[in-house]
């Protein structure tokens, strides 16, 4: 038993050091047009070797959690059946097998029955030069509790950091998880994000997606509404500039009765940005009076980004209702010269008009103190690109 264990390390490690490129990540449900270049994406680097092992940076709290129990991951845990159920390719197969099976960190939070939390928990992963974090998540929210969740990456800036993660998140009856990752790392470094959540009757998640850093930064979110009623709502803010990459591809699968959806994308892009939006809602058979909706807007402040986005709705099943739209534009001239008007400098309008966009997106962060780091770091972009 012992040797096929080993065999099988041995042969994982050999299938990813096949691969000189990370190819084919993201891939869309329903292929369209190759030309248009949406189907998936492929970008000039390789998966990092995970073989140094992190201690885990415990979540920082103002007094003891006795809501929850927060543990580093394990083998038990991640052999458990309930994650082996879930079937998941998350950013790509090969991404997925090494979070899974060479991870270096990671964390399995598991809370109490009925019992609703009112401290966020905080995470905090940094990444340094040569040392990448491969990092293997597992979140249960038992039956009517209540959590919220706060992850962050960050990065020194200069330094090249690596990021592969996996986090898998079951809500039982009647349970509501809040799920907020940052992601602020640096402008040469890797980024490689997937999450998948399956709910009961009842449950709900709120996820909130930061994301302003990274030189590549790919993040996939799959969500199964299962359960009657169950409830899956997607808030996404992201700025892009210089020549970074940015690939999102988003999927809420409706299976349960009266199951709802939300997905909100709210974006800037400066200079030389390529940014992929992929959206997917997806009535299956059985979904009946399920709602989804879905829309993405970009504020374009360069004639070179390059801005595609991909509102998907796929139905087997009659009464539903989904609504889907993807825009983008320039800042309002009208807008920016009455701000002018009233005394500021264009600079100064043109951040003003910037932030009331993305502002109602960015307060639904509960911390105070992590509001302030996400819009100080979009300032600090936008004064770069003056």
């Amino acid at each position: 038993m012992r040797s096929d264990t080993v065999d099988h390390k041995i042969k994982i490690e050999e299938d990813l050091s096949k691969t000189s490129r990370l190819s084919n990540l993201n891939s869309i449900p329903v292929r369209t047009w190759s030309r248009l270049g949406v189907n998936d994406i492929s970008v000039d680097e390789v998966l990092q070797d995970g073989s140094v092992k992190y201690p885990l940076v415990l979540p920082r709290q103002k007094k003891e959690n006795r809501l929850a129990s927060f543990t580093a991951m394990s083998g038990e845990v991640n052999e458990n059946s309930l994650w082996k159920s879930f079937s998941y390719e998350g950013v790509g197969k090969k991404a997925s097998m090494q979070a899974l099976e060479q991870y270096n960190t990671g964390f399995y939070l598991e809370t109490k029955p009925g019992e609703k939390g009112t401290d966020p928990v905080r995470i905090n992963y940094f990444l340094e030069e040569g040392m990448p974090v491969i990092d293997n998540n597992a979140i249960l929210v038992k039956a009517g509790s209540e959590v919220t969740i706060i992850v962050d990456y960050e990065s020194r800036d200069g330094r090249k950091g690596f990021h592969n993660g996996l986090t898998r998140i079951y809500c039982e009856k009647d349970a509501t998880l809040n799920y907020i990752v940052i992601q602020k790392l640096s402008e040469e470094s890797t980024h490689l994000g997937a999450c998948a959540a399956k709910l009961e009757e009842n449950a709900r998640i709120n996820y909130i997606l930061v994301e302003l850093g990274a030189k590549y930064g790919v993040t996939n979110v799959q969500a199964d509404l299962q359960g009657k009623q169950s409830e899956a709502n997607l808030h996404t803010v992201y700025l892009g500039d210089k020549d970074r990459v940015i690939d999102m591809n988003y999927r809420i699968n409706h299976y349960g009765r009266e199951t709802r959806s939300g997905i909100e994308a709210k974006g800037i892009l400066l200079d030389r940005c390529n940014k992929i939006f992929k959206g997917t809602i997806d009535f299956k058979k059985g979904a009946v009076k399920a709602v989804g909706e879905e829309e993405e807007y970009a504020v374009l402040l360069s004639d070179e980004v390059r801005n595609r986005s991909v509102p998907i709705l796929l139905c087997t099943e009659e009464d539903v209702s989904g609504q889907h739209a993807a825009s983008a534009g320039k800042i309002d001239k009208n807008r920016l010269f009455y701000l002018m008007t009233r005394g500021f400098s264009e600079a100064e309008a043109r951040r003003l008009i910037i932030e009331a966009a993305i502002r109602p997106m960015i307060d639904r962060i509960p911390e105070r103190s992590i509001q302030a780091a996400v819009y100080e770091e979009i300032r600090r972009k936008l004064r770069n690109e003056q």
